[in-house]
C-alpha cells in the first residue's frame, strides 16, 4: 500500500514538473493586431510592404517577448518573431524548392531516397540561416532542419502506425555551419 502511494505521488510532481517547465521555456498566446506594437508593426511593413498579416501572437521564451506575424505575401508564407521595439529576430519564408542550395538538395537525395518535399521553408535568425523542410520518402513523412552546406541539423520521422497515429523518432544530428 505504501508503494502505491509513493508512486502516486512521484507520479504527480513528474507532472507538475513537466507542466512547470514547458511554461518557462515558450509560451504562444494568439492576440489581435491592434495588441502588437506600434514599432513592431511599422518594421513588419517596412520590410515586407506587400504582404497581408493573417495572424498573430506573443511569444514568451528565455525570459523574453516576441510577437510572431504570420504573413502572406502572393503565394508566399512569411512568418516572423519581432521584438516590441521593431528588431526582427528571425524570419521563416516558403520558399520553391528550385531555390534550395544545391548541397541541401544533394545531402537530401542521398539521405532520402524517392523524396518528395512537401514545404521548404528558408529561416533566418540573425546570421544563421536554415532550412526546413517537410518530404516523403518510404511511406514516412520527415521533418528536417539543414544548414546552407548541407549538413543536417536535426531530422524527425514521422510514420503511419497500425493505429492510424503517428509515431514520432526524433534524431538529433550536426549542429554547426562549417
Amino acid at each position: 500500500m505504501k508503494t502505491l502511494k509513493t508512486s502516486n505521488i512521484i507520479t504527480f510532481l513528474t507532472v507538475i514538473i513537466l507542466f512547470s517547465a514547458s511554461l518557462i521555456f515558450a509560451q504562444d498566446k494568439k492576440i489581435e493586431q491592434n495588441k502588437v506594437p506600434a514599432t513592431a508593426l511599422t518594421a513588419f511593413h517596412k520590410a515586407y510592404p506587400k504582404a497581408e498579416i493573417k495572424g498573430t501572437s506573443i511569444e514568451k521564451e528565455n525570459g523574453h517577448s516576441y510577437y510572431e506575424i504570420e504573413s502572406v505575401e502572393g503565394k508566399q508564407h512569411i512568418d516572423l518573431l519581432i521584438t516590441a521595439s521593431g528588431k526582427i529576430t528571425e524570419v521563416e519564408e516558403t520558399i520553391p524548392e528550385n531555390e534550395l542550395p544545391a548541397p541541401v538538395m544533394k545531402s537530401l537525395n542521398v539521405k532520402f531516397k524517392g523524396l518528395k518535399i512537401n514545404k521548404a521553408e528558408k529561416v533566418t535568425s540573425g546570421k544563421k540561416v536554415t532550412y526546413e523542410l517537410s518530404i516523403e520518402s518510404n511511406k514516412k513523412t520527415h521533418y528536417v532542419t539543414l544548414w546552407p552546406n548541407g549538413k543536417f541539423v536535426k531530422s524527425e520521422s514521422m510514420k503511419e502506425n497500425e493505429k492510424g497515429e503517428k509515431d514520432e523518432k526524433g534524431e538529433n544530428e550536426e549542429n554547426d555551419n562549417d
